[in-house]
């Protein structure tokens, strides 16, 4: 490719596929967490279970378990999932210098 403007419109369509996998993708781990500690539903959001995210690691990134549902939900003729972004919890600030 050798227009800017047909590059600039790749890179643009790569960023916006690359956001809806890890949304797929942080969703389907959140919906685990939420399924590990026993509820019906995921927690509401910004209260993720830190102690059940660090008695269990993640074998697959994010990436690529929303590519694997993604396709998944191709294979099956499945709608296609909707992913959102959960952040985590701020640290809490330090108010004293040592």
């Amino acid at each position: 490719m050798t227009d800017p403007e047909r590059i600039a419109r790749w890179w643009v369509l790569l960023a916006v596929a690359t956001l809806w996998v890890v949304s797929v993708g942080g969703e389907a781990d959140r919906t685990d967490a939420a399924n590990a500690t026993g509820e019906d539903e995921p927690p509401p959001k910004g209260t993720w279970p830190p102690a059940v995210v660090a008695a269990r690691p993640r074998m697959l990134s994010c990436f690529r378990r929303g590519l694997l549902l993604i396709i998944t939900h191709l294979m099956t003729h499945q709608p296609l999932p909707v992913g959102r972004f959960y952040p985590e919890p701020w640290s809490p600030v330090l108010t004293t210098y040592p």
